[in-house]
């Protein structure tokens, strides 16, 4: 018996558009003799779909797009089990996943257990649903755990049902998981894991399938998996692979080692994927990415290149009279390097004119901002002049001290960098560096600056990167407190000033572009912390 599994990307709220996605897997899956199709978790109006989900107009259109599921089943004879919201009593919606078959509904199970946690709200758009029933279907005995409802072994303390427990009390033969689990590094690892536990325990094999693509501040890697009844590995999906795949689901028989990239290959393939689907999905042509001579800007435009073809990349070298002649030299060498669209625009005479408006002398960190200022606002204006999208290049490290000019060098649509480290950042250079050789090597060796003043470098304000970002990762990543860091070895004063600052700059962040989400606690919908108030050390 053989499933086509669709490993693809919704376009959250078009309807139609993933109708046809599922209407053209069904056409393989006729073609290639698979009995049926099975979609990820609401794959029929995209994920998340947020407060779409409660459009009036929603659930009207979902409607008609599932009865058109249901007659092409009977007209093509090939089943569908497709992920969608279904109504329950009231106003409230089920997360539900539908099976047809022969022009009829054969079964739908609803998703009981919602997270609430990191990116996830689900309970402000559904309620949970009964307790989940095994079917008999084609010769077999069908279970299905939606999304979170396979991770309930891993959290027993946060929910009062579990799940697996029913499914492995009715004796299944096959578990499908349909879901829409956001990419994180080593995320496939962790996810074999999970899968491996589960289908020991039920006794059976389980089909994952995931989605792919990238969706505002998250990215799906996909990494659609079938696993035997003794948790090994039969078959996998690429991360990050975009298509349909028609699987045997007998070939349970022999196992396959789990197929990962490096770490940072991961965080590359996902922050590129981002890049891809957020730009063409709002229809821009292209992208304007701001320069300096810097790492940051370096591996953005090298990343942006990737994602969209040099073609569709503008890369923008704004100097001032400090700027060094090295970073006009290794800005010019990096976009001669990737063949992207570069432009050079002076801002000396401009930010001399903007001094000599100004009601009083000035000098120090006001100049400073308004250096950035000026470059934002001509990396602002030719984005509308070719309606392309800004990528701000900012680092995690940089938001997370606040240091960065709100409508400055904060400006844009999207920030590829937002949750990456500024050690990480080094790292990927010297990684991509390794494959092709494309960023300076002076880019990456020279010591941090925003060249703002004569000799500035960033260890004029901050720590040595090294040093900050490990205090960054127990403070964000990890959640821990002053006292934590002090008992780790971490001076008083240090730790003081490096959360007393992190905490301070949380109104700048509010306000910055959202960026993909790569670990457990990016910046964004996964951190929400109040702009004004007294925060626990």
């Amino acid at each position: 018996m053989k499933l086509a599994a669709i490993q693809q990307r919704p376009i959250v709220g078009n309807i139609d558009a993933n109708l046809n996605l599922i209407r053209q897997a069904m056409a393989l899956a006729k073609e290639q003799g698979a009995m049926g199709v099975v979609t990820p978790e609401l794959f029929l109006l995209g994920y998340p779909p947020r407060d779409l989900v409660s459009h009036p107009d929603t659930m009207g259109a979902i409607t008609q797009a599932l009865m058109q599921l249901q007659d092409l089943t009977k007209e093509w004879g090939v089943d569908c089990w497709v992920g969608a919201p279904a109504l329950s009593s009231g106003r409230r919606l089920f997360n539900s996943l539908y099976l047809f078959s022969q022009g009829q509904q054969v079964h739908r199970w609803d998703k009981q257990l919602l997270p609430f946690y990191d990116v996830f709200d689900d309970p402000r758009y559904f309620v949970s649903g009964s307790p989940t029933t095994v079917i008999q279907h084609r010769g077999m005995r069908w279970g299905v755990l939606i999304c979170e409802d396979a991770w309930a072994d891993m959290y027993p303390d946060d929910y009062t049902m579990n799940p697996i427990t029913q499914i492995q009390e009715q004796s299944p033969d096959m578990v499908l998981i349909p879901t829409a689990s956001p990419f994180e590094v080593d995320k496939t690892t962790r996810r074999f894991g999970v899968l491996s536990r589960l289908a020991k325990r039920v006794s059976c094999p389980v089909l994952m399938v995931n989605q792919v693509g990238g969706q505002d501040d998250v990215v799906y890697a996909g990494s659609t998996m079938l696993l035997n009844a003794h948790g090994d590995l039969c078959m996998q999906c690429p991360d990050f692979w975009d298509g349909v795949r028609v699987i045997d689901l007998a070939a349970t028989g022999s196992s396959i080692p789990l197929v990962t990239s490096h770490p940072i290959q991961q965080q590359l393939d996902a922050i590129k994927m981002s890049i891809r689907d957020y730009v063409n999905s709002n229809g821009a042509g292209s992208v304007l990415v701001g320069v300096s001579g810097g790492i940051d800007s370096a591996v953005t435009l090298v990343l942006a290149a990737d994602a969209l073809g040099p073609e569709r990349v503008h890369a923008v070298f704004m100097p001032s009279g400090i700027t060094s002649s090295e970073s006009a030299r290794d800005a010019f060498d990096l976009a001669h390097r990737l063949g992207v669209q570069y432009t050079d625009i002076s801002i000396q005479p401009m930010l001399d004119e903007a001094i000599r408006g100004l009601p009083s002398p000035m000098e120090g960190v006001p100049i400073e901002n308004l250096q950035a200022r000026i470059r934002g606002c001509l990396l602002m204006t030719l984005a509308n002049r070719d309606g392309g999208l800004v990528l701000t290049t900012g680092n995690k490290s940089e938001y997370a001290m606040g240091y960065c000019t709100l409508y400055g060098d904060m400006v844009g649509a999207f920030a590829p960098l937002k949750d990456v480290y500024k050690t990480q950042v080094m790292a990927m250079a010297q990684y991509l560096n390794q494959q092709d050789s494309r960023i300076p090597t002076y880019t990456i060796e020279r010591p941090p600056t925003a060249e703002l003043r004569e000799g500035q470098v960033d260890q004029d304000v901050l720590p040595p990167y090294d040093i900050l970002d490990a205090i960054l990762v127990k403070l964000i990543d990890e959640r821990l407190g002053i006292s934590q860091l002090i008992q780790d070895g971490v001076s008083p004063e240090l730790a003081s000033w490096v959360y007393d600052r992190l905490h301070r700059y949380e109104y700048k962040r509010f306000q910055s572009p959202h960026g993909v989400k790569l670990s457990r606690t990016a910046f964004g919908g996964g951190r929400r912390m109040p702009i004004t108030g007294v925060m626990p050390a």
